[in-house]
């Protein structure tokens, strides 16, 4: 086997094509990465016949005294199923990177190490755990099993797997999930998609969940083109006071019914606990509604156009949706606007044949007294699988300047990134 150079032409048309293909491994955030400090480097492994056998993209980066480390951004696009190919390219690729100076090269391979329910059992599948050691054993160090946000990209995802109709889809999602998207319909929340060029009112609400300014973002939208989509939640003022003023309506003429059952129940001394709660019921009910259509009101005399109140970056690949981030106002957050938006996205693109919706990062810690349980259970809540990857390996080529590097103050502070980078999605 040899290692040769590709153009990025070249590696797409055989990342695009590949099995384990993600956005991560494409020249467009190769590109991407170049604005951070990043070199990208498109290589292509060739078997005895001259054949492409795999092919990654490497983002190598400077440290000092002219060492550098590298990255494959989810690792190289193999198979790991063969364990010779994977020692061959092993092999090989320090014997390369060495020559270059690197001194260790990380991976983080999308191989499925389980997949589980939502409280964290795993399932009947076919898949299997000896990658882990066996990478281990030929010199790769692992990063471990990590369950929360410990490493570059998420060890932990729930994806969505789309299939039959986008009905049938929502048939699926949890009560709770279903409750709160007909909620953000009834409050008049609409989904809007917008354009590259509102890059900085998304970026308003994304700001603080991410280290990443509003020119990576800008730069992001340039280098996937068409593929990175955003959508906005906007709150229709004026629907949303015509739909909560029928709501009160509504519920003003149930409690004025109830109202005349107990009146004259009470003329024949039969007023049941049933009917009496059912009041009570009623009045607290009718003075929330009567709380919301002042707020409505309020909301549509300062913003009769409607208000933006969250936003979500998706990326959209060959079979499939990814989502990159999103954020909202959380004045407004119980209209639940990033529920809606989901739904949004799913439906679109379940009528256009999508088999998945990545709805990125989630923990692989499932007790009750986790502090990202709601983050687990409103991902998982859409229908979602947890899909456990295999992990992070950093593959050493020069072990003295790694543990230094490892111990100094870069070192330490690429930690705490690669730590900020994958926590992007809470």
């Amino acid at each position: 086997m040899k290692i040769v150079n590709l153009s990025p032409e070249q590696f797409d048309n055989f990342s695009l094509n590949h099995p384990l293909h993600t956005y991560y491994q494409s020249s467009n955030y190769g590109n991407l990465m170049s604005s951070e400090g990043f070199i990208p480097q498109y290589y292509g492994f060739l078997n005895d016949q001259n054949m492409l056998i795999g092919a990654t993209l490497i983002l190598v980066q400077k440290l000092f005294l002219g060492f550098k480390y590298a990255y494959a951004p989810r690792g190289f696009l193999t198979d790991y199923d063969n364990k010779d190919l994977i020692i061959e390219i092993t092999e090989n690729m320090k014997k390369f990177l060495a020559r270059n100076s690197i001194i260790f090269l990380k991976i983080d391979p999308p191989v499925v190490s389980n997949k589980r329910d939502k409280e964290g059992n795993i399932l009947k599948s076919p898949y299997t755990n000896d990658l882990i050691p066996f990478l281990q054993k030929i010199g790769y160090r692992y990063f471990g099993d990590n369950k929360f946000f410990g490493t570059l990209k998420p060890r932990w995802n729930a994806i969505l797997k789309v299939t039959g109709s986008s009905e049938t889809v929502f048939k699926h999602f949890d009560p709770s999930v279903k409750n709160k998207i007909r909620k953000a319909q009834s409050r008049g929340v609409e989904i809007l998609q917008g354009n590259h060029g509102d890059i900085e009112t998304f970026y308003k609400f994304v700001a603080k969940k991410h280290y990443r300014k509003l020119d990576y973002y800008k730069k992001f939208a340039e280098s996937f083109g068409d593929n990175f989509e955003l959508y906005f939640a906007r709150l229709n003022t004026e629907k949303y006071l015509t739909n909560i003023k029928q709501i009160y309506e509504k519920e003003l003429q149930k409690n004025e019914e109830l109202n005349d059952e107990i009146r004259n129940a009470g003329l024949q001394n039969k007023i049941s606990t049933k009917l009496t709660n059912s009041k009570i019921t009623s009045d607290k009910v009718l003075a929330i509604y009567k709380k919301e259509l002042e707020t409505a009101s309020e909301y549509f005399t300062k913003n009769p156009q409607g208000i933006i109140i969250s936003a979500c970056a998706v990326i959209v690949e060959k079979h499939g949706v990814s989502l990159v981030i999103e954020g909202q106002n959380n004045a407004y957050k119980l209209y639940y606007p990033t529920f809606l938006t989901k739904w949004a996205i799913i439906e679109k693109y379940a009528k256009l044949g999508a088999v998945y919706f990545d709805l990125n990062a989630i923990t692989g810690y499932f007790a009750n007294n986790n502090k990202f349980q709601g983050l687990n259970e409103m991902k998982l809540g859409f229908g979602a699988e947890v899909t456990e990857y295999i992990g992070e390996f950093d593959l050493v080529i020069n072990n003295t300047i790694y543990n230094i590097h490892k111990k100094s103050r870069l070192g330490k502070k690429a930690m705490k990134k690669s730590h900020n980078e994958s926590k992007k999605q809470k």
